[in-house]
């Protein structure tokens, strides 16, 4: 599958030059790390360690059983899996043989699933029949007679199903003759499509990405560059390996890097912090809600985590004050920004000092390119705020609905992110929302971020979202919906008194207060904000993505 979108010949001929594409493609460092350090542990997947020579064996057995099945380069593969060892294993089969791979996260179901196969036209789906309580099965065998491209399916446990296969009798009908054949393909071209990735639904529409081997190895080498991360790191992944920040911590960055990886599935920040001491994690990429619990894990219990080199916090808001006490309890903490579009865009690190690390999104991530652009796409002074745009070796190559490359880019090739943001005296970005946070009151234009910022800081509040709602009079009001401890209320008067005092402005304290037991979140953690949006415009119905979301308290001006 080649790009819908590329560079242009200059920034690709100057991406070549630099060194930053090299043009080696994702199995020759499956290769490279089975032969450097083949006996080495590569990933830790609960009681099991699996070592790089391990996962280049199976991955060789995957392949070879895919290509007699009829999958060729440019086809593309789905995988639906949690955190686990298998995943490591798909994704390296299906480079070697060139195929695209198309990560779906777990918790899909059949109408997100039947969109992205459909649009993908996915030839093989691989999953893991029951988990956690939920029959993938069953679920695609429903979707089949919709999915025409859809040839085989695959489950990595062990029971047999009508019109399923099983990863482990694939693996053992291979013949050596068979893996021989896998040896002797021609490497895939490194400028081709390798990754399929959709958005992670921060939006009501999720689109799918395109990456190729170039853009993912540049992103993983400058992550190793920008955090000196050597072989002796151990990183730590929580992330779904579904997601563009397992598909580089987990899948892809230990196999450069020669460091293992200690996966977890399901979230559990006790048994987060237990690994993490155990395997003397040094290295972690993960959203607030995994720093948020990991922190109270610690301090609950009173233990330290001295391995711990980086902590790498991105994909949602982050409190000052969550950094400040993470930074100091856990280890270095330090802020990233980025999308699946273009997965680590400004960040920092120990040489930076401390304020641009904590207290600002980091800087630039050379070579991307950053603009922060007023509307008519100018660049805008130092300070003030306008909507960030970035072009790089590492951005991605157009969207598999190339009808969305237009407004996505702008004519020099700049992504269009729909973040706002300004730039300060040191060159810091700080990320103050998105161009729909901003709440339009009597024509007076009011970002939630500094609002969610304050109020997160309140003692009974554990996570707040700021959203424009409707209203009669101004057009638009503030509509702050809010976690407690405990399920404490927290009534309108006190979030104006609080934010008040704080010296935030009373045009900006929010007019609709709703105490809810969970805010709707991607797999990833990001707060999908289009569905708190959607509920305060017909609260008869909920969303979809908050039916499971409880609603304790209600306070309205």
């Amino acid at each position: 599958m080649r790009p819908t979108r590329l560079p242009d010949d200059r920034s690709v001929a100057g991406y070549r030059a630099a060194g930053h594409w090299q043009d080696r493609p994702l199995d020759h460092y499956l290769d490279r790390a089975a032969r450097l350090w083949g006996e080495r542990t590569a990933v830790v997947d609960g009681d099991r360690r699996v070592s790089f020579s391990e996962v280049n064996r199976d991955a060789m057995r995957l392949a070879a059983a895919l290509l007699e099945r009829g999958v060729r380069s440019g086809d593309v593969v789905s995988f639906q899996l949690p955190n686990c060892a298998e995943a490591v294993v798909v994704y390296h089969a299906l480079h070697r043989i060139g195929a695209v791979v198309n990560p779906i996260v777990p918790i899909y179901r059949e109408r997100e699933v039947a969109f992205i196969a459909t649009q993908a036209r996915s030839r093989v789906a691989i999953i893991p029949g029951v988990h956690r309580g939920f029959d993938y099965a069953e679920m695609y065998r429903g979707l089949a007679p919709d999915l025409p491209d859809l040839e085989l399916l695959i489950s990595t446990d062990s029971v047999r199903r009508e019109g399923v296969e099983t990863l482990a009798s694939l693996l053992d009908s291979v013949t050596d003759d068979q893996v021989d054949r896998v040896h002797a393909l021609p490497s895939p071209d490194p400028d081709d499509v390798c990754l399929l990735l959709y958005t992670s639904g921060t939006t009501a529409d999720p689109k799918g990405a395109l990456h190729s081997h170039n853009t993912l190895v540049f992103e993983n080498r400058s992550m190793i560059a920008t955090f000196g991360l050597t072989a002796q790191d151990v990183i730590f992944n929580p992330s779904p390996v579904t997601h563009i920040t397992g598909v580089n911590c987990a899948l892809t960055l230990p196999f450069l890097l020669g460091a293992p990886v200690v996966l977890q599935d399901v979230w559990d920040s006790q048994e987060a912090l237990r690994q993490i001491r155990s395997e003397r994690a040094s290295f972690m990429i993960f959203a607030t809600p995994f720093l948020r619990g990991l922190l109270d894990a610690a301090r609950d219990s009173g233990l330290e985590t001295p391995s711990i080199r980086y902590i790498i916090c991105g994909g949602a808001d982050i409190p000052d004050a969550l950094v400040t006490e993470a930074d100091e309890r856990l280890g270095t903490i330090a802020r990233m920004y980025g999308a699946t579009e273009g997965p680590s865009v400004t960040s920092a690190n120990l040489a930076d000092g401390p304020e641009l690390r904590k207290y600002s999104d980091g800087r630039v991530l050379a070579p991307t390119e950053v603009v922060v652009a007023d509307e008519a796409g100018r660049a805008v002074e130092t300070g003030q705020v306008g909507e960030v745009l970035w072009r790089g070796p590492d951005t991605f190559l157009g969207y598999l609905d190339a009808a969305l490359n237009h407004d996505a880019f702008t004519e020099t090739g700049f992504f269009r992110t729909g973040a706002l943001a300004r730039v300060d005296e040191r060159g810091g970005i700080h990320i103050v929302g998105r161009i729909k946070d901003i709440i339009n009151r009597s024509g007076e234009k009011i970002s939630t971020h500094d609002v969610e910022n304050q109020l997160s800081e309140h003692p009974l509040v554990v996570e707040v979202a700021v959203v424009a709602g409707p209203d009669p009079v101004t057009g638009e009001r503030g509509c702050a919906f809010v976690v407690t401890r405990d399920r404490a209320d927290l009534s309108l008067e006190e979030v104006r008194r609080f934010l008040v005092d704080r010296g935030v402005a009373v045009q900006k304290v929010p007019e609709s207060v709703f105490v809810v037991d969970a805010l709707p979140k991607t797999a990833s953690g990001k707060i999908q904000k289009f569905a708190l949006r959607d509920f305060t415009r017909d609260r008869s119905t909920a969303p979809e993505q908050m039916v499971a979301t409880s609603l304790v308290a209600v306070h309205e001006r």
